[in-house]
């Protein structure tokens, strides 16, 4: 069994924990967050960041996002 980097305790596998619980919850997620961003970008205040690149890039993103909206 794998175990934790750090205290060595044996992990557990959660009953939930596999592809059909996971593609459950990614089409839940995006059936909730679909309309919220339409409704935003329809008032022009939604702004769209890819968080799967470098942290320090995404601050770069977020902090322009921040300076263009701070009044």
């Amino acid at each position: 069994p794998m175990t934790d980097d750090v205290t060595g305790e044996p992990l557990v596998q959660r009953s939930d924990d596999n592809a059909e619980a996971l593609k459950k919850r990614l089409e839940s997620y995006h059936r909730q967050t679909v309309p919220v961003v339409d409704y935003y970008r329809k008032k022009g205040i939604w702004y769209g960041v890819d968080a799967a690149q470098a942290p320090d890039h995404v601050w770069s993103q977020l902090s322009a996002i921040f300076a263009k909206t701070s009044h």
